[in-house]
C-alpha cells in the first residue's frame, strides 16, 4: 500500500471544466488518492457535478469566492487533517491528467528531502506546446513558466531538479507545509505558489520535475490571460515576492534588472503576446496597470518587511546559495523579454 495522496482541486465556474477533470482524477493507476473539490462559490453552480455525478469526491463549499491562495488553503487545512494524507497535490479545475499522472509525481517524491514536485503541464487546445515544466525565478521577483510555449519533442522528457512546480498541478509532501506554511493569503491570486516555493528553498527543501506526469491545461479557462486584475495581481505580487524572500542585496539589484526588463518590452503602443503567439493588449494600458500595482504593494511594504522577519526563523539558505538558484534557475535576459 503507498502513500495517501489527497488531491485538492479548485472550482470556480468549472460547469465547462469540472467533469472531465474528475473523470480523468479517477481513473488515475495510483489507488491511494482521495479527492477534494473546493468551491469558490461558484454562480453556475458547477459543485452539483460532485453531489450528482462523482459522490466518491468530498465537496467542500466556500461561503463566497476567496480566490486562489485563500481558497486551496481551505483545501490544504482539510487535507491536513487527515494524518493519512502524506502528500497534497494543488490542481487547477480546467484540467485533463494522464491516469499516470499521481503515479509519476508520488515517485518523484521518494526521495524524502524533496517537497516539491511539478507536473509537465501542456495546452489544451494546443496539446504538442508545453504550458509548463516547473517555474523559473528572475532578479526582480518575477517568475515564469519553464518551457512555456514550447514545441514538446521530447527535449523535456527527463526527470530534473527545478526551483519549484506551478500551483496549477502541484504535488506538495505534507512535512513542507506544515513546516513552512501554506500559501500567502495576501497575495490573492498569482504568485503565491512562487513565494511558497522560494519559503521551502530557503529551508532546505528540494523541488523536482516529473516528466510522466503529463496534464493538459486550458490555460486561462477561469481567469483571462491578459486580464487587467491578473497583471495587477502578478505586479503587486511580484514586488512582495522580491521584498519577503530575497537576501537585500538581490533586492538592491532587482530594481535596476526590473527597469531595464520594463523599458525593454512594455513601452507605450508595442502590443503584448498572448499565450497562442498573437497581438494582446496595447502594452500603454499595461503600464497603468503595472504602476497601480507597485503603489499599492508599496503602500503595505511594512507588511511584507514583518512577513520576511517572521520568516527568517526558518531560512537556512546562505545569500551565496540564493545567488546560484537565481543563476541555475533563472532564463537568459532574452527570454524574459519575450514575456
Amino acid at each position: 500500500m503507498g502513500s495517501q495522496a489527497t488531491v485538492i482541486v479548485l472550482n470556480w465556474n468549472g460547469h465547462d471544466y469540472l467533469r472531465e477533470c474528475l473523470r480523468s482524477l479517477f481513473a488515475q493507476t495510483y489507488l491511494e488518492v482521495r479527492v477534494l473539490v473546493v468551491d469558490n462559490a461558484s454562480p453556475d453552480e458547477s459543485w452539483r457535478i460532485v453531489d450528482d455525478e462523482f459522490p466518491e469526491a468530498a465537496l467542500l463549499r466556500l461561503p463566497e469566492n476567496l480566490h486562489f491562495a485563500r481558497g486551496m488553503n481551505a483545501g490544504f487545512a482539510r487535507a491536513l487533517e487527515d494524518p493519512r494524507s502524506a502528500f497534497i497535490i494543488a490542481l487547477n479545475n480546467d484540467v485533463r491528467v494522464d491516469p499516470e499522472w499521481l503515479s509519476s509525481l508520488v515517485a518523484a517524491a521518494e526521495d524524502p528531502h524533496v517537497g516539491m514536485v511539478a507536473s509537465k503541464m501542456l495546452f489544451m487546445d494546443r496539446p504538442r506546446y508545453l504550458n509548463s515544466t516547473g517555474i523559473v525565478i528572475a532578479r526582480d521577483g518575477s517568475s515564469m513558466d519553464r518551457s512555456w510555449n514550447v514545441p514538446d519533442e521530447g527535449q523535456w522528457d527527463a526527470h530534473a531538479d527545478v526551483f519549484g512546480p506551478s500551483g496549477g498541478a502541484a504535488l506538495y509532501r505534507r512535512q513542507l507545509l506544515e513546516g513552512v506554511g501554506l500559501f500567502d493569503e495576501d497575495f490573492v491570486a498569482y504568485y503565491e505558489d512562487v513565494d511558497l516555493a522560494w519559503r521551502a528553498r530557503l529551508a532546505g527543501w528540494q523541488s523536482r520535475f516529473a516528466p510522466g506526469a503529463v496534464v493538459y491545461h486550458k490555460y486561462s479557462g477561469s481567469m483571462a490571460h491578459r486580464s487587467p486584475w491578473r497583471q495587477y495581481q502578478c505586479e503587486r505580487n511580484r514586488v512582495w515576492n522580491l521584498v519577503q524572500n530575497y537576501p537585500w542585496r538581490y533586492v538592491a539589484m532587482g530594481i535596476p534588472w526590473n527597469t531595464l526588463r520594463l523599458a525593454a518590452t512594455k513601452f507605450p503602443g508595442r502590443p503584448v503576446a498572448g499565450a497562442d503567439g498573437a497581438p494582446g493588449e496595447n502594452a500603454g494600458r499595461s503600464m497603468k496597470v503595472h504602476a497601480r500595482a507597485r503603489l499599492d504593494a508599496y503602500a503595505r511594504i511594512g507588511t511584507a518587511l514583518r512577513t520576511r522577519r517572521l520568516r527568517s526563523a526558518a531560512r537556512i539558505a546562505s545569500a551565496a546559495e540564493v545567488g546560484r538558484w537565481l543563476r541555475r534557475y533563472g532564463p537568459p535576459f532574452r527570454r524574459i523579454l519575450e514575456g
